[in-house]
């Protein structure tokens, strides 16, 4: 039997679902209805519409074309390719008769030298096929946001401690938004590029990590200030030559380590942020690190790579464990209570798990334990939910799971239980879009004391807050 058969069913036609509270769907209408009908616990959050908050837009390659060519001597054409593409891409052009129309030795030159760097390349290629990939490539290719590319809204982060999320948009803008304060703080800039991950600082109201092409950038943002557009001199880039782009970035829960990761990178860098320098932990096998997940204790690290191989780090002696998933490349994990952490391998729709007695030991006999089967199935409206994992996470007090699938627009929400070591998951709810919507990214808030609540940036820009409540007035 399908775990899918006891979730409640779906709301009607014009319908949607606003919260879940002690049992209760609570579900209304599209246009008119409102999460505030039900419960007051979101009225003091932030009121999100990235479609609508969105002005300006980064120019993409597409509009470079409506800008008149200049017709620039050959020379200072190949130099200009050379300092804002690279040594290949001049040679290409030195190469092209085309364009070198002056000298036939050197265009001749460049023909030759462009082989023996693409020989060059393809055995490199061959030895470390993580590589292949460039820039936003690798982003888009490990994101697990939703058509990373062409989303609205790239990642998001709630902070730790007070009502506050980031949330990275199109622009490649970070736009903060507080239920403290009124206005929005946008963050960005020339550095900030192809931002693919967020993490807020732990104990810290003001400080945010950025990842991007270029590396990391910390945000230092007086939460008192007025200003909504601070400058690039509140910023702190953290690079390092060849771990770029930075596909995830994640502080320690105490607040004193960043770890950053790139998918065309071997070695997870973990920074000091006050001195601005880094330990890379270096692992030959596996490829690029693509993610990577602090603990709740902070003792341990999961971090997954390129391929079925992922790591478990120790971070009292600094040394990790070797795994290796069935099939493809870890997708998405997440830690909760007690050092168990969730995992699911990319187009499997199975969830394992790894705890920290008997697993996490260097037993060589350990093995992940399958929890939850998430087969594709069809409900009876119709729709289709589970199979392949896109992205899932766990809310902090280890409740409730939810769960992103790639070929499904349904977001699934699970209760989770965890008595004598044993893991025991069992149906909570959907949580459906509006009209053609489908969801790109979910975090759950870590400071909600009610329950727990999940937002949800939608394809259309909409970003929901969904409580999940029990409450004796209700």
């Amino acid at each position: 039997m399908s775990i899918f058969q006891g979730f409640p069913d779906l709301p009607g036609p014009h319908e949607t679902a606003f919260c879940k509270i002690n049992e209760v769907y609570c579900c209304g209408n599209v246009r008119s209805g409102n999460v505030s009908d039900f419960t007051n616990s979101m009225n003091n959050h932030p009121k999100i519409n990235v479609t609508r908050d969105l002005h300006h837009h980064r120019l993409t390659d597409e509009n470079i074309s409506m800008y008149i060519n200049v017709e620039d001597k050959f020379l200072r054409k190949v130099s200009s390719v050379w300092y804002n593409q690279g040594f290949l891409e001049a040679l290409s052009v030195a190469a092209d008769p085309c364009i070198n129309r002056e000298s036939k030795l050197l265009a001749i030159a460049a023909t030759y030298a462009l082989k023996v760097a693409n020989a060059f390349s393809t055995f490199r290629y061959f030895l470390q096929p993580h590589l292949k990939d460039i820039g936003p490539k690798i982003v888009s290719k490990y994101s697990r946001t939703r058509n990373w590319g062409g989303s609205p809204v790239k990642c998001m982060a709630w902070h730790p401690h007070t009502t506050k999320i980031a949330i990275a948009t199109a622009d490649d803008g970070v736009r903060v938004y507080s239920a403290d304060v009124s206005f929005v703080s946008t963050l960005k800039c020339k550095s900030q590029g192809h931002v693919s991950s967020l993490s807020w600082r732990p104990y810290s109201a003001s400080e945010i990590a950025v990842g991007c092409e270029q590396g990391v950038i910390v945000w230092t943002v007086d939460p008192n200030s007025m200003f909504t557009k601070p400058s690039s001199s509140n910023a702190v880039v953290l690079k390092r030559s060849g771990h770029s782009p930075v596909t995830d970035v994640d502080w320690s829960p105490d607040g004193d380590l960043l770890i950053s990761c790139c998918g065309a990178d071997t070695s997870m860098l973990v920074w000091d942020v006050s001195m601005e320098s880094a330990v890379p932990l270096r692992r030959v096998a596996g490829g690029g690190i693509v993610f990577a997940r602090w603990a709740l204790s902070s003792s341990k690290i999961f971090a997954a790579t390129s391929s079925i191989i992922f790591r478990v780090w120790d971070t009292r002696t600094w040394t990790p464990e070797r795994w290796c998933a069935r099939g493809c490349r870890v997708v998405a994990a997440c830690w909760g209570p007690n050092d168990v952490v969730l995992f699911a391998a990319k187009g499997e729709p199975m969830v394992y798990s790894l705890r920290n007695t008997g697993l996490l030991n260097g037993a060589r006999d350990s093995k992940a334990q399958p929890v939850l089967d998430v087969t594709k199935v069809e409900l009876p409206s119709g729709d289709c939910v589970g199979g392949p994992i896109l992205d899932m996470c766990w809310d902090p007090s280890g409740r409730y799971l939810a769960m992103l699938f790639e070929e499904s627009h349904l977001i699934a929400v699970f209760c989770t239980t965890q008595m004598l070591m044993q893991l025991t998951v069992t149906p909570c709810c959907f949580i459906s879009g509006v009209d053609s919507e489908v969801p790109s990214t979910i975090a759950f808030q870590r400071n909600f004391t009610e329950g727990a609540c999940l937002t949800t940036a939608w394809s259309s820009g909409r970003v929901q807050h969904f409580p999940i409540l029990y409450t004796d007035t209700y």
